[in-house]
């Protein structure tokens, strides 16, 4: 399948996405789309920029692309764009890292990512759009919702859970059975011990709320 990748940051997850459709015989990276008007016409790690994503849909068509993958780390940002390519009738297709670890028994959504060394275990469920960044851990029976970021080395503990567009800094854990609800910023580094309600921001050890969120 012919992509088109959404996100054209050279030195953020383009790289890293880029690195992953390209470690297989299944998809063809083509093109980069970005929403920054510098960009357009560049060449970024050697291919071009159409431009803007909501404006290319005739150069999509005429290169033959079929599918996209929006490689932005901003939950809301990640699913606006995913929308912008499913108009076109782009595919959303899952990309997971040749060393990542998915369980016969776990699920994983529509455009997921899961990087290097992610372990995904027996029970498990990953949402659609959601980005799980490398050397993390969703142990047996999480729930990842909608459209999540995980940020390195971050452990969901067992039965734990986490609503849409969550976003979960690096290094952090959340403990058993605790329930992270919508829009939630958990710190790098910080150990969730109990719920958190939407919205939040929390930090620390264990995480307190720092503050509430505008809307990502």
């Amino acid at each position: 399948m012919k992509l088109l990748i959404v996100g054209a940051r050279a030195d953020g997850q383009a790289h890293v996405v880029l690195e992953v459709i390209q470690s297989n015989d299944t998809h063809q990276a083509v093109a980069f789309a970005d929403e920054t008007p510098e960009l357009k016409g560049q060449q970024v790690l050697g291919r071009p920029v159409l431009g803007d994503p909501a404006e290319i849909a005739e150069q999509v068509a005429e290169l033959g692309i079929t599918g996209a993958f929006v490689a932005v780390g901003v939950p809301r940002a990640r699913a606006r764009l995913a929308g912008i390519c499913q108009s076109m009738g782009l595919s959303l297709p899952t990309l997971i890292h040749p060393t990542a670890y998915l369980s016969p028994e776990a699920q994983i959504g529509e455009g997921a990512f899961l990087g290097a060394g992610v372990q995904v275990l027996p029970g498990a469920s990953v949402g659609d759009l959601c980005r799980v960044n490398a050397g993390t851990i969703v142990s047996h029976h999480v729930q990842v919702g909608f459209c999540n970021t995980i940020g390195p080395n971050a452990t969901l503990a067992g039965r734990s859970s986490t609503g849409p567009f969550v976003f979960l800094g690096a290094g952090c854990t959340l403990l058993p059975e605790v329930s992270v609800g919508e829009g939630v910023m958990v710190g790098a580094g910080a150990v969730v011990t109990r719920d958190v309600a939407a919205d939040l921001t929390v930090v620390g050890v264990p995480a307190r709320p720092l503050d509430h969120n505008s809307k990502r």
